[in-house]
């Protein structure tokens, strides 16, 4: 081979390696810069991440605040739920002991109506037992009258 070749041979070999190290470090910087910029997106996104936290922060406490309110709330109407199931409770005693009184009312009006009965009985019964009793008064007077007849009769004779 002769000098010129060999010659001709290294200046490619060393254009190629110079091209390869600039290709290389052409590339190394464009990605050293794409890595850049995504490092600016990265702490763009972070920074807003951030943000977003900083004002997710009142509204995480207004929620809380928000579900303890809603959770009270709950707890109240349970409570009141209670209350009207207690309510509808007395409310069934207390239709079961008015039923219980009109029976009540209605036995003592059957009950009245039958002393009333009685009293009207007894009061015909005690009107027979007087003129009974004024017969036997009566008929004692005239027993009477006929024995006093009798025994004068008798103390005459």
């Amino acid at each position: 081979m002769n000098k010129e070749m060999i010659f001709l041979l290294l200046g490619m070999g060393a254009g190629a390696v110079i091209a390869f190290v600039g290709g290389y470090v052409l590339a190394r910087s464009k990605a050293d810069r794409k890595e850049a910029m995504y490092q600016v997106e990265v702490d763009e996104l972070l920074q807003a991440n951030e943000e977003m936290e900083q004002e997710l922060r009142p509204l995480k406490k207004k929620f809380k605040e928000l579900e303890a309110t809603l959770n009270q709330e709950n707890v109240e109407k349970a409570a009141l739920l209670e209350r009207i199931k207690h309510v509808g409770d007395v409310r069934r005693e207390l239709e079961h002991e008015k039923t219980l009184n009109k029976h009540l009312n209605e036995r003592i009006a059957e009950l009245e109506a039958l002393i009333s009965k009685l009293e009207v009985q007894m009061a015909a019964e005690a009107e027979n037992v007087e003129k009974q009793l004024e017969l036997i008064m009566e008929t004692k007077r005239e027993i009477i009258k006929e024995v006093q007849a009798l025994v004068k009769q008798g103390l005459r004779s």
